[in-house]
Parts: C-alpha cells; structure tokens; sequence
C-alpha cells in the first residue's frame, strides 16, 4: 500500500500500520501542544498547566526541561512520523520517561488514598491512562521507519484523535479530579454561588454546596467559610442567601464572609485571594458541584493561590448535570487561554 512500508513488528505490520500511527500522532500532537505552550507560561511565571497530566514536582528541577524537549519531540513526530535513528529513539526515550513519571504520580495516588488525604470516587487516577498512553506512543516511534511517507488520510485521523482529546480532556478532569474530595483541616473554605429562586429558595446545587460548607464548618475542618456570589436574574443576593442558609445549618454568623461580587468563577478567585492575604490564610478549601471543581482550580492557580477542592454531597440527582458537565469542556479551555494570554502578554 503506498505510503504504508512494512515493517516486521505488529505494530507498523500491513494495513494496521497508517491506524496505528494516527492514534500515536494524534496523542503526540494534543500533549505536544498543550505542553508547549505551557511551557511559554512556565518560562514567565513559573507556573505550569502540566501538572493536569503530569506532575515533576518530586523530581529535581533540571528535570522540569524534560517537558520542553517532550514536547517538542511529541509535535515533531505528530507532524513528522518519518524518522532518522537518533530521532525515533529520542521520541521513544521521552515517551518512556513521561510514562514512568506518570507511574510515579500513579503510586502517589494510592499512597494518599491509603493515608486518608483523599477520597477518590474513581479508584483508577488520570496519571495511569496517561501512562498507557505514552508507552504506546512510544513503542510506536520506536517502531517507526526512516522511509515511511503517510498519506493524507492518516494525517487527516491523527488531527481528528487531536480534536477529539480536545474535548475528552476537560472531561476526564471532571471525571477524576473532580470527583476526589480533597477535604482536610484548612484555615477557610470558599464556597461558589447559584442561582437563586425568584422566592428565595436556593437551588439543589446552591443548598448542596452550603450544606457541604457548613458540614466543613461543624466538623471542625474550617474556622471561616467564604460565600461568594451576585445578584442574579432572581433579584436575591445569592451570598446573602448562602450565609442565611449556612447559620440555619449550625454555622454562627461571626464565622461567615460574603463576597457579594462573585459574578463567576474568576471574579470569586479574584475577590478571595486578598482575603487570605490579609487574614493570613494559606490552606484553603472550595467548594462546589464537581464538574465545576477543575475549572475553579484553574482559576486559582492563576491567581497564584493553590487550594484543596471538596466535591459538593448531593442530596439527589440533578437532572440537567449531563448538560453542566458538556459546559464545562469549552469553559475548561476559555479559562486555560484566557490565563495563558494573561500570563504571557503581561508587561
């Protein structure tokens, strides 16, 4: 078959070869990408998305230029497939490399479960498919030919992989971040607002948020909850509602700030951040519905505040959830960006 040289190994033998390579460029491509330009914000802050597939922090620091040169090497081969020695080997070194410190950050997971620092509701973490992952795209650049020449069409399928981990990688985030409570003794928790009702009855995610915080409260996790929200379509202050709310729960006045300018999940970040500031808060909770959670966290990042993410309990299904969760994978993104261009044009 044009553009398909044979090779003895299974994985570029036949007609299953230009397949096989789509899947592996595609991955290539999404990580490649995404790493890079993390990477140009990492050069100006210090900072890096990375840490949503992988996670150095344990490793010395001269370790941290392995995700440069990851990258690059990943787009190359997305871009590129056909390979001299020096490269395929590079490409498969670093693929190796990336899958081993994800195994690393795997162990890491069940280490923390097992000491009770998280409660995962998915008992497999991220870091293992992206272990898998980059052993397969490794083994398939190993396995590569100087002299191969893909075709359009396979080019074609590894765009289309690319686009597609676009959308599931905001989802496997809500999925396995936000479902693990994080919950542990922390100085404040931030509670994110809903809507209310136009009588003032706060919604099924609004209650189950408050109720989470107060549980916070009397628990003896926190000793401040912050409610943040706006005036809504409703004409009800929503954190004025959240703090009513939370004294009916048990939670005495005295220990409750509102935000009342929390407008959206940047805004709260925003507002709440020189609130820990002056009060000397350095371990922070937030609470909210669990798909909301990775995005809330992005924004606190960028903000330079880390904080420790507690899934809202839910006293029952919310029949739009599938809806809110589908919202999240362009907003997942929008926040990306929007911190990214923040970062990098910042004078």
């Amino acid at each position: 078959m044009p553009g398909d040289t044979a090779a003895t190994h299974p994985l570029t033998r036949g007609g299953r070869a230009s397949g096989v390579r789509a899947l592996a460029r595609g991955v290539a491509l999404f990580f490649g990408a995404f790493s890079l330009a993390n990477s140009v914000v990492a050069l100006r802050t210090g900072r890096t998305e990375d840490l949503w597939w992988v996670d150095l922090r344990a490793l010395p620091g001269w370790v941290t230029g392995l995700l440069w040169l990851s990258a690059a090497l990943l787009v190359a081969y997305a871009v590129r497939p056909s390979m001299r020695s020096w490269r395929r080997i590079a490409t498969a070194a670093v693929c190796a490399t990336l899958a081993a410190v994800a195994l690393v950050n795997v162990a890491g997971f069940y280490s923390a479960w097992q000491a009770g620092r998280i409660v995962p509701a998915v008992p497999v973490p991220f870091s293992a498919i992206v272990a898998v992952g980059f052993a397969f795209v490794g083994a398939v650049a190993w396995c590569g030919r100087e002299d191969v020449q893909p075709r359009r069409v396979e080019t074609l399928a590894a765009l289309a992989m690319a686009m597609l981990l676009v959308v599931v990688f905001p989802l496997a985030q809500v999925r396995f971040f936000g479902t693990t409570d994080y919950r542990r003794e922390a100085d404040v928790a931030v509670v994110f607002g809903a809507r209310v009702f136009a009588n003032g009855q706060l919604t099924t995610s609004l209650e189950d948020r408050v109720r989470t915080a107060a549980g916070l409260y009397t628990d003896g996790l926190v000793d401040m909850l912050i409610m943040s929200g706006g005036v809504g379509e409703s004409g009800h202050d929503e954190a004025e509602v959240m703090r009513d709310r939370a004294i009916e729960f048990g939670v005495p006045e005295r220990a409750i700030v509102v935000d009342h300018e929390g407008f959206d999940t940047d805004r709260t970040a925003a507002n709440t951040v020189p609130l820990f500031e002056s009060d000397g808060s350095t371990r922070v909770l937030v609470v909210s519905q669990f798909y909301h959670l990775p995005r809330i966290k992005m924004a606190y990042r960028a903000a330079g505040q880390h904080v420790y993410t507690a899934p809202a309990e839910e006293s029952r299904p919310i029949a739009k959830t599938p809806v809110l969760v589908a919202r999240e994978i362009p907003a997942f993104w929008l926040y990306w960006a929007r911190s990214w261009v923040r970062d990098v044009l910042a004078e």
